[in-house]
């Protein structure tokens, strides 16, 4: 890794671990709640679970810069306190893409690193109100501003997204959800708005909760 990618690299971390750091105080304080979608019933009442991919979006592998899996591992455990009951199931990783291109100057393909991080946490057990927890949640986040609620999707419950605020030279969108059995966050690192952080957010949350059956 050339010295520039590894500064960006250390950035997006130090970014991470930023815009995140809220989360430690969601149980605690929520007095200007955020908005939220209102809830949607889920789909069914089976039980829910949350998995981590081997890949994620068919090609994203989990990252190995510590600092971002440190984050997310870190608003993982915290986002235990918004559940009723104990936990049944967690996750708190990184992620980014490599991806090679063709150099025609070389005539050979050559790895071209992606600066694009994925950082996932999410739990599962019972919620008892999903709009009130997601609320919770993101009130939690000092950082992240302009929340509004998003449709939720086939998986239903409540769901939301905002803007971190960190380096202008990234764009820092976080997105959350809540249902009846789970709670998770996604924030996305140097997604363009051409990328649909939003759409993609939705994309990630299908590829992670699934029936505990």
């Amino acid at each position: 890794m050339t010295r520039s990618r590894r500064v960006r690299a250390a950035l997006v971390g130090v970014l991470a671990s930023a815009v995140l750091l809220g989360i430690t105080a969601c149980t605690e304080q929520a007095d200007t709640p955020a908005p939220a979608a209102a809830a949607q019933p889920s789909p069914s009442a089976v039980a829910m679970r949350i998995d981590k991919p081997a890949k994620l979006l068919g090609t994203w592998t989990e990252s190995v810069f510590r600092p971002r899996r440190d984050a997310a591992e870190r608003s993982m455990g915290n986002l235990r306190k918004l559940l009723s009951t104990e936990t049944t199931s967690a996750m708190g990783t990184a992620y980014v893409r490599a991806e090679e291109v063709y150099s025609e100057e070389l005539g050979l393909h050559i790895p071209h690193d992606d600066q694009r991080a994925i950082l996932i946490s999410a739990v599962s057990g019972t919620i008892t109100d999903p709009t009130a927890t997601l609320e919770k949640l993101f009130a939690g986040l000092p950082n992240v501003t302009d929340v509004g609620p998003i449709l939720p999707g086939p998986l239903g419950g409540a769901a939301a997204c905002g803007t971190g605020q960190g380096n202008p030279a990234i764009r820092v969108d976080v997105c959350g959800w809540s249902d009846d059995h789970t709670v998770g966050m996604v924030t996305l690192f140097g997604f363009a708005e051409s990328d649909d952080p939003h759409g993609v957010f939705g994309q990630i949350r299908a590829e992670v909760e699934h029936s505990a059956r």
